[in-house]
Formats: C-alpha cells, sequence, structure tokens
C-alpha cells in the first residue's frame, strides 16, 4: 500500500508543469479527461471479451503509461485479472496480463515483464536479445528526444545526450543486432551540436526502431508499463532492461564457454568472453543515464516500487553461479539457481597449466572479471548518489550491500595461479 504522503508527493510532480526529467511523463501531461478515466479501455476490453476484436494490448498499455500502475482504476484491474485466470492456454498473454494488476504484490519480474520477454524473446537467442536491447535504448533515446521536444530545460538536454549516446554505443551493447551504421552516425553528429533539439537524429532512430522484428518492437512497447506517472521512471525502467538484456548475454557466452572448454575450444571460449566483456565495458554510457535521475524523483519511485529491488535478476545470479562456487552466504536474496555442475573457474582449474589453451583462457577470465567489477562498482556508486545509505528494496542494506558485494571477483580462485 501507497502511503498517502508519497502519493502526494507523486502528484506535486505531475502537478509543477515539468514535463521530462523531474516531472511528469509526456503521456499524463497529453492526456484527457476521457484517457485518464480509461472507460475507452473498458469498451475495448468487452468488445474483445464479446468476440469482436483482438485483445486491446497497445491500448491497455498506453493507458497504464497515462495513469501509472498504482493510478488504474481498481474494476479495470479486475477486469484485467479476470481474463488472467480464464485466459490460460494463451501463454503469450498469460505472460503479459500480470503486470497489469501486480500494484500491490508485484515483484521485479513483472515490474521489468520478464515472463512476457522469455515467452516472445528468448533467453538463450542472442540476436533476438540483442534485438531487444536495440529496440530498448532507440524507444529510451526517442522518448528523451520528445520530452526535450516538448520541455527544453537543462536536466532534459542532459538526459537526451546521454541517451543518444547509448544508441551510439549498439555496436558494443548489441554486437549481434544489424543496426543501419546511419543511426549511430546521426547519433554522433548530434552530439557534435551543442543546444541541438535531436530532431535529425530522431528522424533517423524511429525508421529503426520501426524496423526491428515485430514481436520484439511489440514486446519492448508493451512491458513499459511504470508505476508512477514520472517521466523518470519510464527512463528507469528502459535502463533496468536493457541491463537485464545484458546479463542474459553475459551468462550465455559463459555457459557456452564453458562448454567449448569441456570440447578442447579454448581459442572460441576465449572469443566468447572477450565479447561478453566488450558489451560489459560499454556500460558506462548507460550510466550516464541513470546519473540524471533526480534524487526525489527517485525517492518517489521506490516508494511505489518497494519490494521490486533488482537484486532479484535471476540472469545477474545467473552469471554469478556460472563463473564460480558461490559462498552459501550470498543466497540470502536469492534463490540457488542451477546452471550446471561445473563452473567456468571449475573447468579452468582442471586445465594443465602449462598447456597453452589455459593461459589464453585466464586472460579472457581476468578481462571480464575486471568488466563485471567495474560494472558493479558503477551500480553502487549511482545508488550512493541516488538514494544514500537508506536501505535497499529487496531487503537488502542498501549502497553498503552494493559495495559489499562489488569487492567479489567472479573467479576468487584465480589469484592462487597468478
Amino acid at each position: 500500500m501507497i502511503s498517502e504522503t508519497m502519493l502526494e508527493a507523486e502528484e506535486k510532480f505531475v502537478r509543477s508543469g515539468v514535463i521530462g526529467v523531474g516531472g511528469t511523463c509526456l503521456q499524463a501531461a497529453d492526456a484527457t479527461t476521457e484517457e485518464l478515466a480509461g472507460r475507452n479501455i473498458e469498451n475495448a476490453l468487452r468488445q474483445w471479451e464479446a468476440g469482436y476484436s483482438e485483445f486491446p494490448r497497445a491500448a491497455v498499455a498506453d493507458h497504464y503509461r497515462t495513469v501509472g500502475r498504482h493510478g488504474v482504476r481498481p474494476h479495470l484491474v479486475a477486469m484485467l485479472r479476470n481474463f488472467h485466470g480464464n485466459n490460460r492456454a494463451n501463454h503469450v498473454l498469460g505472460a503479459w496480463l500480470p503486470m497489469t494488476f501486480d500494484a500491490q504484490d508485484g515483484d521485479y519480474f513483472s515490474y521489468v515483464g520478464l515472463d512476457y520477454f522469455d515467452q516472445v524473446v528468448g533467453s538463450d537467442d542472442v540476436q533476438r536479445v540483442d534485438a531487444f536491447v536495440a529496440a530498448a535504448a532507440l524507444d529510451l533515446a526517442l522518448l528523451e528526444a520528445r520530452a526535450l521536444g516538448r520541455s527544453p530545460h537543462s536536466p532534459q538536454a542532459v538526459r537526451a545526450r546521454a541517451a543518444t549516446r547509448v544508441v551510439t554505443q549498439l555496436a558494443r551493447l548489441a554486437p549481434d543486432f544489424s543496426l543501419d551504421p546511419s543511426v549511430a552516425a546521426a547519433g554522433l553528429e548530434a552530439l557534435a551540436q551543442p543546444g541541438t533539439n535531436y530532431s535529425s537524429f530522431a528522424s533517423v532512430a524511429a525508421p529503426a526502431l520501426n524496423g526491428v522484428p515485430d514481436e520484439i518492437g511489440t514486446a519492448v512497447r508493451l512491458t513499459l508499463l511504470p508505476t508512477t506517472r514520472l517521466h523518470d521512471e519510464q527512463m528507469f525502467i528502459r535502463c533496468i532492461q536493457i541491463f537485464e538484456g545484458l546479463y542474459r548475454q553475459v551468462a550465455t557466452a559463459i555457459s557456452m564457454a564453458i562448454s567449448d572448454v569441456h570440447h578442447g575450444l579454448a581459442v572460441a571460449a576465449k572469443e566468447r568472453l572477450d565479447q561478453a566483456s566488450i558489451r560489459l565495458e560499454a556500460v558506462p554510457a548507460l550510466f550516464r543515464v541513470l546519473t540524471t535521475m533526480p534524487v526525489d524523483a527517485f525517492s518517489i519511485i521506490r516508494g511505489f516500487t518497494h519490494g521490486r529491488s533488482a537484486v532479484q535478476s535471476r540472469a545477474f545470479r545467473e552469471v554469478e553461479f556460472a563463473c564460480a562456487p558461490i559462498d552459501p552466504g550470498d543466497f540470502e536474496h536469492s534463490a540457488k539457481i542451477d546452471v550446471g555442475e561445473a563452473t567456468l573457474q571449475d573447468v579452468y582449474l582442471a586445465m594443465p597449466k602449462r598447456h597453452p589453451d589455459a593461459s589464453v583462457l585466464e586472460a579472457s577470465m581476468r578481462r571480464l572479471d575486471r568488466a563485471w567489477g567495474a560494472m558493479k562498482r558503477g551500480h553502487w556508486g549511482i545508488t550512493l548518489k541516488v538514494i544514500g545509505s537508506v536501505p535497499g528494496t529487496g531487503g537488502t542494506a542498501g549502497a553498503s550491500y552494493l559495495q559489499s558485494t562489488a569487492t567479489k571477483s567472479l573467479f576468487p580462485r584465480l589469484s592462487e595461479v597468478a
């Protein structure tokens, strides 16, 4: 249950007149009284229930972005919950609907849309995951450019610049997606022009977003269901989704590298690990976007998303569990994940140390460890800046918890063979 104080704080942001960073989202700013009431959504759902139309997923998602998950009228939420109970045979719809009625008891998975992601995108298809990452980054940059067009204040200009820079880094963040080079070039050109409004960049980025596979583009659009009407939460969700895609790609790379080593293919394993490191080394571009989050805005978002901590990320844990045996104390905040019998550290330690393949693999493991550690330290630094020393939302100690985990190596026994 959201406190009255938190609800009032969110309302104050929306009524501030600011659009974009530190203010309301574009959908809430432009909404009519009819759209706020959601009566058109109710009518569309009844049409679908009667068999006269397709399920109005896009319209429902638009309404949720306009009022936030906590602002949807209870009878509409009840309709969607009932539809979920009566349509379990439709796996895709069944994976998405829980995002619409989890305001009181949701977790990280339903917040980010991970069940729907698994149904539509697939966790171990590197090309489709990269397509999702690229589409989420393009959508984020376009969102921030539109907000800048409506409200050209300085914090929004900084945010739009940071989001555009993420798109210019997609060759490293999502190398298995074939992005038209003209998109990154347009982004670099915009970044080189002080005071630009990013309209030229947007005119190139929008067709690129429309060019991703239809089901991937739909997944990106439907999984942006913020709990508040704050523009900053839409940015926050997009960044989390991009991080989730990266974690999944790194976990897949490590799993395949273990298989490569088992088959005597150390060079192939090295290439997979190096590719994973390149992705992680590009993460600072995402952190630049997150650092534009106003402290008071994030305080409200935290209040609306209690219990949805990223510490619950399964893909993040899969990376660490696949690298080396984990201290049982690290299971405090998540269940053990079965990623196979041998970790990457196990298979490396089993190799004869004088064999040339051992040194090839070790160098790539150390590079991955540095990149993963740098990413965790970056997360800790941003958390310290935005929430300070207050407890985290997942039952953790917040920044101090992240500080303690940031110092842990992916491969603690590598130091024994240094």
